[in-house]
């Protein structure tokens, strides 16, 4: 003889996904109880029949979007520009994600500009080309050639920009022949550095004794140029509409804000503004709050040899993968990023040393504070 179902027990099915309410099914066969059997039956063809109407009331939409030309989007799958090992077991990243907005800041001397160069010279093996916006005078092509960037066949530069629209400008119109097939590469563009770039109004007040307002004009032009526009073009190009690949890797100073309130904690601020973190995919902080790193020294012919430096690579934002943050130390030498690991360091000091005199000027690591 067939169960019913209790009177005090009281089921809301419409609250159950389709998992649970096949399993609830199971339960009242395995029961025999009629009355659950006939709700849940009941139950599902009312989904069925909502599920046709709402595909009826659309019936005619697909025909629509044929008459306006509208086609769902279609998106490559994420590729992403090779790093070190280094590099990748201290972010948890395969590399540099392509087709996105990746902004890497810091204080001065953390280790910026080698993100931005290894991922040059990795791009070159990938076949993917480099274009670099070069901003600050103390960019080192010699060390960028240390760490195997070719700038001689395989790379694209344009130094000394002046403002923040010059540069702009310079990277729609490789994007614009990039589209026209003009410039047939995946590009790799590295803008170092952007905290460093005035706009135009910026420029020109900066022999005013109040240049706040041109401050203010810098970060509207950082939010509509990159923000708005050069994010979005750059992000587009993962649709499969889009022959080539295009990725705009952003180097960004900070400075140490003070406490928001009595007994509050510092904070790194990068420059420009909301504009460009809010358009970025990928954010990464190298070195601290307080202080970029701490030199890493040896005894040569009786003299003390800073030839590398500890740091920390930090990230703050992700919209890539999965990971939401992580921080981990990491070495950074004239030839690219080590593993803080004691091992790595010896070795890597061991083979190096005898070119220490030339590859290494002393005056590059004053600056560094200890972590």
């Amino acid at each position: 003889m067939a169960k019913k179902t209790k009177k005090e027990e009281v089921i809301d099915l419409s609250e159950f996904n389709v998992e649970q309410l096949e399993k609830k099914l199971s339960e009242a066969m395995e029961e025999e109880d009629d009355d659950m059997i006939a709700k849940i039956s009941a139950e599902k063809e009312k989904r069925e029949n909502r599920k046709e109407l709402v595909k009826r009331k659309f019936v005619s939409l697909q025909g629509y979007k044929d008459k306006m030309s509208i086609t769902d989007a279609k998106y490559k799958p994420q590729s992403w520009i090779d790093m070190s090992s280094a590099f990748k077991d201290a972010t948890k990243l395969p590399g540099i994600p392509e087709c996105a907005v990746v902004v890497c800041g810091g204080l001065p001397d953390s280790g910026k500009s080698t993100v931005a160069i290894e991922a040059a010279a990795y791009a070159q093996k990938q076949g993917i080309l480099p274009v670099f916006i070069i901003t600050e005078n103390k960019f080192s092509f010699e060390r960028a050639e240390t760490m195997g960037v070719d700038f001689d066949d395989s790379a694209i530069v344009h130094n000394g920009v002046k403002t923040i629209e010059e540069g702009c400008n310079y990277i729609k119109k490789l994007l614009d022949d990039q589209e026209s097939g003009e410039l047939d590469y995946d590009l790799l563009f590295i803008w170092d550095s952007v905290g460093s770039t005035p706009s135009a109004a910026e420029l020109a007040k900066r022999e005013d004794d109040n240049n706040s307002r041109g401050m203010m004009e810098t970060a509207r032009v950082l939010r509509e140029q990159i923000g708005r526009y050069l994010s979005h073009r750059v992000n587009n190009t993962r649709n499969e509409s889009y022959k080539r690949n295009a990725t705009l890797l952003i180097v960004n100073q900070a400075y140490t804000a003070p406490p928001d309130f009595a007994g509050g904690q510092p904070k790194l601020v990068f420059y420009g503004g909301g504009g460009i973190t809010y358009s970025a995919s990928l954010i990464m902080q190298m070195g601290g709050v307080k202080s970029a790193s701490s030199k890493i020294t040896a005894i040569k012919d009786g003299t003390e040899i800073s030839f590398a430096i500890r740091t920390k690579i930090s990230i703050l934002k992700n919209h890539i993968t999965n990971i939401s943050s992580t921080s981990a130390k990491i070495i950074c030498c004239d030839h690219g990023f080590l593993q803080d690991d004691k091992k790595v360091i010896e070795d890597y000091k061991k083979s190096t040393k005898d070119g220490w005199d030339l590859n290494f000027d002393a005056k590059y690591w004053d600056g560094l504070a200890e972590l």
